[in-house]
């Protein structure tokens, strides 16, 4: 009996060293086994659709582009190099000019160039504070390098109470970048 037991404690021992060698060489069958790395063109860069990872095919975010609050020390430094007039420019000019069809933030309705005008009359551009955007991210994994391709843009206007600080925000006019059948539908 006692020969059965000192075979089976070394033969335990030996099974555990054996065990402990393995993860030491990488061989271990339950070992985490890491996937092929994928390359290629995706949205002009060096990604494809068939090896890039999508991390979001449809994602909507909001970011502030105007600091609502000067002594905001920390945001005046985040927007330091924001151009809010610029964007605003060349997405109205963009409209003006015929290249996007503007679109009706509530509704998803075409916007005609008078609409727009009359909207600008009661919103001025330099009260624009946020963008919104609706864009899809990819990741390539070979390079670790993250993309993403803004599909559309919403500008937003800051609204303001009595006591002249901001209360929230209007929706602004959207726009698609990359959908042709709604960037330049005909007015």
């Amino acid at each position: 009996m006692k020969n059965l037991i000192f075979v089976l404690m070394l033969f335990l021992l030996v099974a555990c060293k054996q065990n402990d060698e393995n993860k030491q060489n990488g061989t271990n069958k339950d070992e985490f086994k890491i996937p092929p790395v994928k390359t290629g063109t995706f949205y002009e860069t060096d990604l494809n659709e068939n090896n890039a990872v999508i991390i979001a095919d449809t994602i909507i975010y909001s970011v502030t582009t105007k600091n609502a609050s000067p002594e905001d020390e920390w945001t005046e430094y985040c927007l330091r190099k924001m151009d809010n007039q610029a964007l605003a420019n060349i997405i109205f000019n963009a409209i003006y000019n015929g290249r996007l069809t503007p679109y009706n933030y509530d509704t998803e309705e075409p916007m005609t160039i008078a609409q727009v005008r009359a909207f600008e009359k009661e919103n001025h551009r330099d009260k624009i504070a946020k963008v919104q955007f609706v864009e899809e991210w990819y990741f390539d994994e070979q390079n670790l390098k993250m993309g993403k391709r803004v599909n559309a843009i919403m500008m937003a206007y800051e609204l303001r109470n009595i006591k002249n600080e901001v209360s929230g925000y209007k929706a602004g006019i959207k726009v698609y970048l990359t959908d042709d059948k709604k960037k330049k539908a005909e007015l």
